[in-house]
């Protein structure tokens, strides 16, 4: 735990400064991440894997970008029965942080580890920690890997130190990727950091602080918290008025007469089942 408590400066850093820094269309810091995860626990690399609801995996990421092939070599399918830390995740539908080698005998059988194992070692990620980000239909996750030594306890103990955090900020990232780049420009006047303008949006959307809270990873009152700064900077004293107010400036869609009544109290902005819900924007093979 005492390297974990040494890192934790550098998080918090990290960790404030997206949540705080001027909202705006940018991409979500994935490479900072991914290099203080490796600082952190001393990997080769970071890779960002997005896992379809067949449990196939799609490398989507890598830091340092060549150190993993595109496309694994002839054509090798990774999926939930060939790689062990996917088949945990698919038996366990755990969220917690996982080693590959401490997957258990009766989920990885021996076999499956061995061959994994031959698979991985020249690609320099015989050993690997994953941290889920979010657990639906899929998983979309960090994976750290090393080619040597095995993760130990502390490595552990960290990487379930650092996400509750992570996932609180893909939480945010999911819910800014639904305001188009033409609403930041009134968003920008009125000062508002990232995390305001994830909470106005799911203010918009018809959510409760509480719902705002759970959406978000967050404690209600540091939502009211958000609540009271958006009132302040769009000079209103209520939700109803903050939310009318920010469809006047174009930060919020208006709600069309022809939307469903079941969706009218929503900001009139449709997401995708897969959005909303935070699951994998990855098709299943064979689909597209």
């Amino acid at each position: 735990m005492a390297r974990a408590v040494s890192c934790s400066a550098a998080w918090l850093e990290l960790v404030g400064d997206i949540l705080t820094r001027p909202a705006r269309a940018q991409p979500f810091p994935h490479e900072r991440v991914a290099d203080l995860l490796r600082e952190s626990v001393h990997a080769a690399c970071c890779s960002r894997h997005v896992v379809d609801r067949t449990w196939v995996d799609h490398i989507a990421d890598c830091w340092p970008v060549d150190y993993l092939p595109a496309a694994p070599p002839s054509g090798r399918l990774v999926d939930a029965t060939t790689q062990p830390l996917l088949r945990w995740y698919s038996v366990t539908r755990s969220t917690a942080p996982q080693v590959l080698g401490r997957v258990p005998s009766a989920i990885a059988q021996p076999e499956m580890v061995e061959e994994w194992t031959a698979f991985a070692r020249p690609f320099g990620i015989t050993h690997q920690l994953a941290l889920p980000l979010v657990m639906r239909a899929g998983v979309e996750a960090y994976v750290v890997s090393r080619p040597d030594d095995d993760y130990d306890d502390d490595d552990l103990d960290l990487a379930r130190l650092v996400l509750p955090a992570l996932g609180a900020l893909f939480r945010q990232r999911v819910v800014l990727e639904d305001v188009s780049a033409v609403r930041y420009d009134p968003v920008r006047s009125l000062g508002l950091t990232e995390r305001e303008l994830a909470v106005l949006t799911l203010l918009g959307d018809g959510l409760t602080a509480d719902a705002i809270a759970r959406r978000l990873r967050t404690s209600p009152r540091t939502v009211h918290k958000h609540l009271e700064h958006l009132y302040r900077k769009l000079g209103v004293r209520d939700r109803l008025m903050a939310v009318q107010r920010a469809r006047d400036a174009g930060i919020l869609a208006e709600v069309s007469e022809h939307d469903d009544p079941s969706t009218a109290r929503r900001s009139g902005r449709r997401r995708s089942p897969s959005r909303a819900e935070g699951r994998p924007p990855v098709a299943p093979a064979g689909e597209g």
